[in-house]
């Protein structure tokens, strides 16, 4: 039984204090989930709270052998799919912000920031359902066997999906990127 699990089992026993614990252990993973979904920072926010809300609304349904960070995306994957839903002609733009990295020289910092601005243009441009599991995969950890349970699938047809999703990925960042050959 994993911390997380057993601090998800006290608050559904009633001391709901602890979920700051898990809140402060994810909250920036979802974020990062979501922002790169959804492209605003203060949207993403929102569905944090809203996710951690609803962990907490529906605590009672935490099963004793489940994995807690399973369970938490699959709530998540239900927020972005309402969110969606409720705003289907959203269209946001990339945050052209990001955090700075180690020393470099402006030369390597330039080249740098404009990898990622390729890179997440080239996220933009592949289909949601393969942005969704590369941002499961890549950016928030999980392993192919809880990524497959929170999609609906099964790990085999999930590894199909994420070969077709990284090609994806691959042809976009390619074509955003000016590049004609060469590996991602």
């Amino acid at each position: 039984m994993t911390q997380d699990h057993e601090i998800m089992l006290s608050v559904k026993n009633g001391d709901i204090h602890r979920l700051e614990e898990l809140f402060s252990r994810y909250s920036k993973m979802l974020y990062n989930y979501f922002k790169f979904q959804i492209k605003d920072n203060s949207t993403s926010e929102d569905l944090v709270q809203n996710v951690f809300y609803s962990i907490l609304k529906y605590r009672h349904t935490f099963k004793e052998g489940a994995d807690f960070k399973t369970w938490m995306y699959s709530i998540a994957r239900n927020e972005k799919i309402s969110f969606f839903k409720k705003n289907k002609s959203l269209n946001n733009e990339l945050d052209p912000e990001m955090p700075e990295e180690g020393k470099k020289s402006p030369e390597e910092d330039l080249v740098n920031k404009a990898d990622v601005n390729h890179l997440r243009a080239a996220l933009e441009g592949i289909s949601p359902e393969n942005r969704e599991i590369i941002t499961l995969y890549r950016f928030s950890g999980l392993p192919y066997s809880r990524i497959a349970e929170i999609v609906g699938c099964g790990v085999g047809a999930l590894k199909v999906r994420m070969y077709r999703a990284m090609n994806e990925l691959k042809d976009q960042f390619h074509k955003v990127s000016g590049e004609c050959n060469g590996r991602m």
